[in-house]
């Protein structure tokens, strides 16, 4: 094969690549192909545009449902209050107020009702040192409802009427203790707990499931009663050693809007009582107004 022949070859095949490639630019310039194309462009710029709009969606959703859950954590009250921490005098009355408008208010919720019915649970720790503190009269360790205590009824003297929901008192005469449950059909369902003893910090539950009021003593069953009703709650306040309460000591007044098991019970007696004093009592110092240093340096310079 000569040169020239190859050579003729080469250009040949060359001029063919060109032709076809100038085709080809003549034919994408047509407004056939380029139609297509743009509109090959323009829906996956619409696919592109909808799954950024629904990506912002599911974010925005996703930090909307975080954000509502700070602020419900923050801002709803707890289901498992310390109504009174550390320890404090049972002689000096104190009130936890239910309205949340209020400063300083621990909003009580009401029961969780279960599949077996209402559900409520308090545990309070108290050291009882003297029996004949305000003998003959019930002495008041706490109870939610309104302030109206007995002095007219010998009978019920410290009591509080008409509401507790629950109420708990030391006997008037003898070591035990007396809790008292509004019903429906019974105004004041009275459950006595005898044999408390004295001049020891105990751990006392009471523990509502339903009809059925359990009563623990240390973590262990003290007794359980069954209501002549549905149990009766309220909206009320929780007072705190009214009255003069009892000669001796409470800590750590808890609630819990469900009913602790008993191995939380058997936790609450195995951790004890906090014995730090509560702050809110007023027993440590500054506890003297100005006018007395005042008068106590008048007295000095004479």
């Amino acid at each position: 094969m000569s040169y020239a022949t190859i050579t003729s070859g080469m250009k040949s095949s060359t001029s063919d690549l060109i032709k076809r490639i100038n085709t080809n630019i003549v034919n994408f310039q047509s407004s056939k192909y380029v139609t297509g194309t743009q509109n090959f462009l323009d829906s996956n710029s619409l696919v592109a545009k909808v799954s950024f709009l629904l990506l912002v969606l599911i974010v925005f959703m996703f930090l909307l449902r975080i954000g509502v859950g700070i602020i419900t954590h923050y801002l709803t009250p707890s289901n498992t209050p310390t109504l009174v921490s550390g320890m404090k005098d049972a002689k000096q009355t104190m009130i936890i107020t239910q309205n949340p408008n209020k400063a300083h208010s621990i909003p009580v919720l009401r029961s969780r009702n279960q599949a077996e019915g209402m559900e409520f649970t308090y545990s309070v720790w108290l050291y009882i040192d003297d029996l004949q503190y305000m003998k003959g009269q019930y002495k008041h360790i706490f109870h939610k409802g309104n302030d109206n205590i007995n002095f007219q009824n010998p009978e019920s003297m410290g009591l509080n009427f008409p509401n507790n929901a629950p109420g708990l008192y030391v006997h008037p005469n003898k070591n035990a203790l007396v809790l008292i449950m509004n019903t429906f059909t019974n105004i004041n369902e009275e459950i006595i707990i005898d044999d408390v003893p004295l001049n020891k910090w105990i751990n006392v539950v009471i523990r509502l499931e339903g009809r059925n009021v359990d009563v623990y003593i240390n973590g262990n069953v003290a007794l359980r009663h069954v209501l002549s009703d549905v149990a009766k709650q309220n909206y009320g306040n929780i007072y705190v050693n009214m009255n003069g309460g009892y000669s001796g000591y409470l800590s750590q007044l808890k609630y819990y809007d469900y009913a602790l098991s008993s191995m939380d019970i058997l936790k609450l007696s195995n951790d004890g009582p906090d014995l730090s004093m509560n702050r809110s009592i007023k027993v440590f110092p500054p506890y003297f107004s100005l006018r007395w240093y005042f008068n106590n340096l008048f007295n000095l310079n004479k």
